[in-house]
């Protein structure tokens, strides 16, 4: 009975220190409220009588929570540099109380405590327009507010580590503690402990201040339980209403020079109506032509290899799809521990390994590089074909990247607009140069512009070597097939080497950690963009397109009977080399199994891709046939290069300009993704019809001009001396097949 009494009475002190200590705070307030501005007194006394009381007992809770949040704000240590935030902070609250318009609008736009955390939803942005775009922020500057983003690791203090239990995974228990639920992360997946908190302040607050409030807030939320400790940082600028991005000369200068292409285009196509083609001004004028241009992607080459046309557009659209996935994965969403499981489930196999399409291209350039050159029986001057493959690939390259310097900040807004958009057009500023000479992929690769453009200078570097073999074996054939097999051997060998001295997985598998930061992978950076480490589906598709020349388009050899088993079994050979190697998330490595398969997996992919052309080429294949050789697949797979370098352009905009995380669907996903490919074929009309076949038409007017000087000077020669016989040069008089002149993507 006696030690009931006691408790009750140590439960009375406790509650009367509590009270005395919160009227301190509230006295405290008011002193502070006295020290502010006299324009801000009076602004809150005018609001203080006109806005009406809210009884205490119908908002009881609510006072309850500020006062705490008052309370613990009032008794930390403040420097005199966050004295100002401070005294706006109280008076914020204060007219939060008396439920004043402004403050409520302000505390309104803000997550007062994380949601869905547990299951995944890392981005708690509360609304950023309702923080920024106040209806009074042009008469009141006063009142002005910036929105924060900061970072946020809930770290345990006790350091106690909990068995696994193997008989089931202990991390889903219900009775378990949630911070066991926080500290455990399974491979590949998110941080459950990690998250972005957007707060809006007013603007006279400093990062410290952001996250004294920040810390505040978690401690009175569900979060803010015994045993976790936060870890806030702000690092990334406030935004605020009056940070607009002004107009720079990169801008003028690109829409400048737009409207000057537009223009000559135009007046081009409307004068070729009448165009005699005799003189070089009407050659000139049918270069820039938008219907000669145009009506150039309509030109189907019958060659027996139609079916490439569909293949091409179809390998697009996988690597579109792909990169739909993996960037929305990075962005905010709300069921981030649902996408984590399908990954690891039966569902990512299909998704996590599809780089492979990739090896696609890679083939597909090998495979049309030879079927053009074989056709010759003096190969080609090989400095016009590589300028020639230069321009191909640089122009609609330059452009994109002038769009991404110039333009592409100014195209969004958001609470993670600045932070994601920024680091691109910084990097695109910065390495411009070394996109355009090719060495993009292995100079400075920590800050490549446009991740996914590594596959050009890839290509490129592959076009440059294999000319060069080429044109080796064409004058020593014993000294080139040496160096072709030197080349294919070390295609193979080299990969499995680069992994085994990293220690690298066989592949680089599109997960979480990769998707989220690629730049910031060992693995990005050692194997997969490195040209060296990628040549094996190349010399595949070169070597396949010598058999394919060898045995002609109509098929000396008889396949017909075997043509659609032989397709089943390439897709059956693709299908097994993406699974397999998606497997390799949740097995155990094995060292052997794996420089296997990271020297074999690429080669292996592009050989199944090379039966399938042989098999509906030279074969009958039932409607896989009719469907990849259909005509709308020409113009659209002369698009796909365009396509390429704009896709991930229009959906890292449409992911980072969102204002609250999404639900990740695979329908809405594919709909996202189907509205990229159309804008992205828009696009790359526009850049083909305006730069790329503009700057084509050009240089192959250059070689003509060239061949007609040669020509005549030969002429001369014959005229002045008759007994001298001459040999027209191969390197003005011959000229890159049209086939490489579409072979890309």
């Amino acid at each position: 009975m006696k030690s009931l009494f006691v408790i009750i009475i140590l439960t009375l002190t406790k509650c009367q220190l509590t009270i005395q200590m919160r009227e301190e705070s509230t006295t405290g307030l008011a002193i502070q409220i006295k020290d502010m501005p006299s324009k801000v007194q009076g602004i809150q006394k005018n609001y203080d009588r006109i806005t009406p009381k809210i009884p205490i007992e119908e908002n009881r809770e609510s006072r309850i929570y500020l006062e705490d949040v008052l309370f613990a704000l009032k008794n930390q240590n403040w420097t005199a540099d966050e004295e100002p935030c401070l005294n706006q902070t109280l008076v914020l609250i204060e007219s939060l109380q008396n439920f004043t318009l402004w403050a409520v609008f302000n505390w309104d736009s803000i997550s007062s405590q994380p949601l869905g955390l547990l299951y995944g939803n890392r981005y708690q942005l509360g609304n950023f327009d309702e923080c920024l775009k106040t209806p009074w922020s042009n008469i009141h500057p006063e009142l002005t507010t910036q929105y924060c983003l900061s970072e946020i690791v809930l770290e345990r203090t006790d350091h106690f580590v909990k068995k696994r239990n193997k008989t089931h995974d202990w991390r889903y228990h219900p009775y378990g503690s949630v911070l066991d639920y926080l500290q455990y992360r399974p491979p590949h997946t998110r941080a459950i402990n990690e998250l972005t908190w957007g707060v809006c302040v007013p603007a006279n607050c400093g990062p410290r201040s952001v996250e004294r409030l920040l810390a505040t807030m978690l401690a009175r939320s569900h979060l803010g339980v015994a045993g976790i400790r936060p870890r806030i940082a702000v690092d990334s600028p406030c935004q605020k209403m009056s940070d607009s991005r002004e107009y720079d000369a990169l801008f003028f200068a690109f829409f400048g020079i737009l409207l000057l292409l537009t223009t000559v285009c135009i007046v081009s196509t409307i004068l070729n109506i009448r165009r005699k083609e005799h003189s070089t001004m009407d050659r000139i004028i049918k270069i820039f032509c938008l219907k000669e241009n145009a009506s150039n992607l309509l030109i189907a080459k019958e060659e027996g290899t139609e079916v490439l046309y569909g293949i091409r557009f179809f390998t697009i659209c996988f690597i579109v799809m792909d990169h739909q996935i993996g960037i929305i994965n990075a962005g905010p969403i709300s069921n981030g521990l649902e996408v984590d499981h399908d990954v690891l489930s039966v569902k990512g196999m299909f998704v996590i390994h599809d780089d492979l399409f990739v090896d696609t291209y890679f083939f597909l350039s090998g495979f049309l590089l030879a079927t053009a050159i074989t056709k010759y029986k003096r190969l080609p001057n090989v400095f016009i074909l590589i300028l020639k493959r230069y321009i191909r690939l640089s122009v609609g390259f330059a452009v994109v990247i002038f769009y991404l310097c110039a333009v592409y900040p100014y195209t969004g807004s958001g609470p993670l607009w600045n932070r994601i958009i920024a680091g691109e057009t910084e990097n695109c500023r910065q390495n411009w140069w070394l996109n355009l000479l090719m060495l993009n992929n292995y100079i400075d690769s920590e800050h490549i512009c446009l991740v996914i453009s590594w596959y050009i200078p890839c290509d490129f570097h592959f076009f440059v070597v294999t000319i060069l073999v080429y044109w080796i074996y064409k004058n020593s054939p014993r000294l080139g097939l040496t160096c072709a097999g030197v080349l294919a051997i070390a295609s193979i060998v080299v990969p499995a080497i680069l992994n085994y001295l990293n220690k690298l997985p066989p592949v680089q598998l599109f997960t979480y950690d990769f998707v989220a930061d690629p730049r910031a992978s060992e693995q990005f950076h050692v194997t997969y963009i490195k040209s060296h480490a990628r040549y094996a589906a190349y010399v595949v598709g070169f070597a396949s397109g010598l058999i394919f020349f060898h045995y002609g388009p109509a098929g000396n050899i008889k396949i017909k009977k075997w043509s659609v088993l032989g397709a089943c079994v390439a897709m059956m050979v693709m299908l097994i080399v993406m699974i397999n190697g998606a497997t390799f998330l949740w097995r155990e490595y094995n060292l052997i199994e794996g420089i296997l398969y990271a020297a074999f997996n690429r080669p292996i992919w592009a050989c199944g891709v090379a039966l399938l052309v042989f098999c509906c080429s030279w074969g009958h294949v039932p409607v896989v046939k009719q469907f990849l050789t259909w005509s709308p697949w020409v113009p659209l797979s002369r698009l796909t290069y365009g396509v390429y370098l704009t896709h991930t352009i229009f959906i890292t905009r449409n992911v980072f300009v969102a204002r609250s995380p999404r639900h990740f669907d695979a329908l809405d996903t594919l709909n996202s993704a189907a509205g990229t490919i159309f804008w992205s074929c828009v696009s790359s009309f526009l850049i083909w019809l305006l730069a790329e076949a503009p700057a084509n038409n050009l240089f192959q007017l250059w070689i003509s001009s060239m061949k007609k000087d040669v020509s005549k000077k030969e002429e001369k020669k014959v005229h002045e001396d008759p007994n001298t016989i001459t040999t027209i040069s191969s390197s003005s008089n011959d000229n890159l097949p049209s086939t490489i002149y579409f072979s890309k993507i």
